[in-house]
């Protein structure tokens, strides 16, 4: 994919140079209320092509920087999330001496064969 995305890049730029190399006719370009020129058509869409690729660039550096906070804030969620659940895997993992489950203390035997009473 990104094979063909630099050669239809390379075939617009060629296809620019062809365009502005074959006419050399001067024009005054006005945009915004200033005249620039004059100049030859191929210096004008050179300079529209530039002012273009450094527009995109920018595009790209500010959506690259807004990904990059996003991923920031993802990781840090992730990271707070992994904590909490070895928090909790500790907590289970640890024996529960504070609640006894059968009314027993801990460590003391539960009576087996003939000394147990059953009522």
């Amino acid at each position: 994919m990104t094979t063909v995305l630099y050669l239809a890049m390379l075939a617009f730029f060629l296809i620019l140079f062809a365009v502005g190399t074959a006419n050399d006719a001067v024009v005054t370009v006005r945009f915004l209320g200033r005249s620039l020129g004059p100049m030859t058509i191929g210096a004008a869409l050179a300079g529209a092509a530039i002012a273009g690729l450094a527009f995109a660039s920018l595009l790209g550096f500010l959506d690259g920087i807004k990904i990059r906070v996003a991923n920031r804030k993802l990781r840090r969620q992730i990271r707070r999330a992994e904590e909490e659940a070895d928090a909790l895997r500790l907590r289970l993992a640890r024996p529960q001496s504070a609640a006894p489950s059968s009314g027993m203390h801990e460590g003391s035997r539960s009576p087996s064969g003939p000394e147990a009473r059953s009522f």
